[in-house]
């Protein structure tokens, strides 16, 4: 009985702190803290772990235990409603407002080649039927994979439209049914991310739309030594470390990457629209600074769980709509498709009349 109780004892000590040091790791990414982000990679782990601890204490003499997993629950309910958000939850105030309504989609396309299989034509016909103002594209489809004009055949009912034009980087776009003006591309050192900054003029207001394609997990450029069979022990142990070397490297990447985009949020003259593939979860620092005095979309207006990368069991959801406090969300979800290894995020709301507010002079 008293190995039980110690055994107890330490599993509730050992997830009460794993969970309070995930949730530093959402906050923190200076020096050593970088590393306490790879505990946001595992908030499900830790999660589930917690809440087969509440389950336990039921069945033991000290019930009141179980405020102890139940608290390092709570931690999270932040990450909780980040991916989930009960039917009915939220109840739209866009339909009870005045403004001008917005459709936008943002969509890591994997250059519209996935499985094997080119998907940019039925994936342009999808994404027509919805209608989109603001469609903003990561690793959009590029001459390496589709002649010029099979894209501008493909997607004919864009008006406006701004292409990244290096080619050292992900090709990353924003499609614009109103004009677009003051395009400022963001290429990132040392990295083959970038992010797009575009002022758009949708009647007689300015948005600002930030499209973002932060630093990738570099997971899949291991996992295939890793899993491979026939691969010794030593060559498994070595990519995993260099696994963890190169991840800790690109958390650094994302949180730099994260600074510099809310720096271009505090100075913006105009409301901002922030989107993009953040290749971060909710739990994670990346988050949490880019939507610092944002609204969250899925937060705002979505239902149901919502996860946004297709592989790893479907649990990570890292493509985002962030905005303004002026506009207002009606709508936000990300249906399954199968063009990409991601799946889009459709936001759909109405952006607020100011007066000649942000009007260039």
């Amino acid at each position: 009985m008293k190995c039980w109780t110690k055994l107890n004892n330490t599993l509730l000590l050992f997830f009460a702190v794993l969970s309070v040091l995930c949730l530093a790791g959402g906050y923190y990414a200076d020096g050593i803290c970088i590393w306490l982000s790879f505990l946001t990679l595992l908030v499900w782990p830790i999660l589930a772990g917690n809440l087969l601890l509440v389950a336990i204490q039921l069945f033991t003499k000290t019930k009141w235990k179980t405020i102890v997993p139940l608290l390092a629950i709570l931690l999270h309910t932040d990450y909780l409603l980040a991916v989930y958000q009960p039917p009915y939850w939220n109840e739209s105030a866009a339909s009870e407002q005045e403004g001008t309504p917005l459709t936008v989609v943002t969509y890591n396309a994997s250059h519209f080649y996935w499985d094997r299989k080119y998907t940019m034509n039925e994936a342009a016909a999808y994404i027509k039927k919805l209608q989109p103002d603001i469609v903003c594209f990561q690793e959009a489809p590029g001459d390496g994979y589709y002649h010029r004009d099979s894209i501008r055949y493909a997607f004919d009912y864009v008006l406006y439209k701004y292409i990244s034009r290096r080619t050292d980087h992900l090709p990353t776009t924003i499609y614009s049914r109103y004009p677009i003006h003051s395009v400022k591309a963001l290429y990132y050192k040392n990295s083959s991310n970038m992010s797009l900054i575009a002022d758009v003029r949708i009647n007689n207001q300015y948005i600002r739309v930030i499209n973002n394609h932060f630093e990738t997990t570099s997971v899949n450029a291991y996992r295939g030594i890793i899993t491979a069979p026939g691969k010794s022990l030593k060559v498994r142990a070595k990519a995993v470390k260099d696994l963890v070397l190169k991840m800790k490297s690109n958390y650094q990447k994302r949180a730099e990457q994260a600074d510099t985009i809310h720096a271009e949020i505090e100075r913006s003259p105009y409301p901002v629209l922030v989107c993009g593939d953040f290749n971060d979860t909710p739990a994670s620092y990346t988050y949490h600074r880019t939507r610092e005095g944002l609204v969250d979309g899925f937060r705002d207006c979505g239902s149901g769980y919502q996860y946004t990368f297709r592989q790893l069991y479907k649990l990570w959801r890292i493509d985002y709509v962030f905005y303004s406090g002026s506009l207002k969300g009606r709508e936000c979800y990300s249906p399954e498709t199968s063009y990409s290894d991601h799946n889009m995020v459709v936001w759909k709301g109405i952006m607020s009349e100011r007066k000649n507010r942000y009007l260039n002079p």
